[in-house]
């Protein structure tokens, strides 16, 4: 089961020039550090609060000090133009642009995992073009001083986009959940940790399924094991100790969309159905869009931190509803829910 959790939500209202985003990946930096990761993000032009008049640039970071985030304090972070405005965290080029994934830290390392998107004559007007992952070497060190280097992978011979899923680190491997192009079908590949964090990811194992395993990419013939075929386009897994089983949190359906759960033995499953775990209060508003649901283990002051993002099927609503598009945030227990049917 999970509530709302009004003074947690309070966390991503900090700064008045950062007026919400898409998505909340977090990472655990240690000693009580988060770093938060958001896709599109709106930042105030000038004095105007009228988000239709917001600067959007493509993601943007926030350090959260504090590890319950109803008491915790949270600095944004992007970059600034020469003609100073603001700009993505990440870069863009000049033809993609990139969605911050999941990461995760170990020792002096932070791994980084990124969507690259482009332009494309769609429904949605953008689609997915592959992947790529930053090693940061100094995580300590303010963001604006972090040294970058792009770890060494293949473009891949599936269109999965690794990362948006969740990151683990587990028995000596190094564990990424993606989906296809779709967002509904969810995959796992893995890396040996050594490998990982000396920044290569060129040769991920895929899980092929119970009968064959894992199998290198360069050995595969077709493509790998369908974790879930009703997956969404970003979500969470992590192991939880309190059940011993990895658990997976995302929305379930689209628009109006509610948030689910289900939990799996190993990384790779098998993992059980779907199981309805919370219903949005903004469900009610039309033309909502909810979506991208994930926990956040490490976080303090609830059995499980869960977050979502919302927004709306024309951008030029968000001042009528001021709560939609800034990341929600829930507090969650281990108590029964019942199956989606």
């Amino acid at each position: 089961m999970a509530h709302p959790w009004p003074a947690a939500d309070r966390i991503f209202r900090q700064d008045p020039r950062w007026l919400g985003a898409d998505d909340a990946h977090s990472v655990d930096l240690g000693k009580g550090r988060a770093l938060w990761l958001f896709g599109d993000t709106l930042i105030r032009s000038g004095t105007s609060d009228d988000r239709s008049r917001a600067i959007l640039i493509r993601n943007s970071i926030g350090i959260q000090t504090g590890s319950n985030p109803a008491a915790a304090s949270m600095t944004f972070f992007w970059r600034q133009t020469a003609a100073r405005t603001p700009a993505s965290f990440f870069p863009e080029s000049e033809k993609t642009w990139s969605w911050p994934g999941d990461g995760i830290r170990i020792g002096n390392h932070l791994l980084v995992f990124l969507t690259m998107i482009a332009p494309f004559d769609n429904d949605l007007g953008f689609a997915t073009t592959g992947w790529h992952a930053l090693l940061i070497d100094n995580p300590d060190a303010p963001p604006e001083r972090w040294r970058f280097t792009h770890a060494r992978n293949n473009p891949g011979a599936h269109p999965i986009a690794l990362g948006t899923g969740g990151v683990l680190r587990r028995k000596g491997h190094l564990y990424a959940y993606g989906t296809n192009q779709g967002g509904d079908q969810a995959y796992l590949a893995r890396w040996e940790e050594e490998r990982a964090w000396e920044g290569d990811l060129r040769e991920p194992e895929w899980w092929c399924g119970m009968r064959t395993g894992w199998k290198k990419e360069s050995q595969m013939d077709g493509w790998p094991a369908v974790l879930f075929a009703d997956a969404q386009a970003e979500f969470g897994v992590h192991f939880e100790p309190r059940i011993n089983q990895f658990l997976q949190i995302q929305t379930v359906g689209f628009g109006a969309a509610e948030l689910g759960w289900r939990i799996a033995p190993r990384p790779e499953g098998p993992w059980g159905q779907l199981t309805r775990l919370y219903s949005p209060e903004e469900v009610s508003i039309p033309g909502v869009l909810i979506y991208a649901a994930k926990s956040h283990p490490f976080l303090t002051g609830a059995d499980l931190v869960i977050t979502y993002a919302t927004n709306h099927i024309d951008p030029n609503r968000l001042d009528d509803y001021p709560a939609l598009y800034y990341p929600r945030v829930l507090h969650g227990s281990f108590e029964a829910a019942r199956v989606i049917d």
